[in-house]
């Protein structure tokens, strides 16, 4: 019961802010009652409603996680072949072949070996 009138005096606090920061977004008549009873909603909907709508939205973030997963070790890969080929060192070199599956691939097994060398670290 603590925690719903924590989240109460937030989200009456919210209410208070968009009506003073952003009055031509929010527009709220009523004085009082309806800040209190704004709050209330969003309150009641954040405790009760939001809660099933993140388990429902669930395999868009996860979509959205992966891809990003690949783009930031496919990224990486870039960097480090981008390096070496700049560096221009005798005997050394380095690129990815394969093509999309190639980079895919490796930038699977980068992040996969991130994640590890993370977790065996915490």
């Amino acid at each position: 019961m603590l925690k719903f009138v924590f989240r109460l005096l937030v989200n009456g606090g919210l209410v208070l802010f968009f009506q003073n920061t952003f009055p031509t977004f929010f527009l709220l008549q009523g004085g009082v009652r309806a800040i209190i009873l704004t709050g209330f909603i969003l309150a009641l909907l954040n405790w009760l409603v939001v809660p099933i709508l993140h388990v429902l939205s669930l395999p868009i973030k996860l979509f959205a996680w992966i891809i990003a997963f690949f783009l930031v070790n496919a990224a990486s890969l870039w960097l480090a072949v981008w390096f070496m080929t700049a560096l221009e060192l005798e005997g050394l070199s380095l690129g990815i072949g394969g093509g999309f599956i190639g980079w895919l691939t490796l930038s699977f097994f980068l992040g996969i070996g991130n994640w590890l060398v993370r977790a065996i670290l915490k």
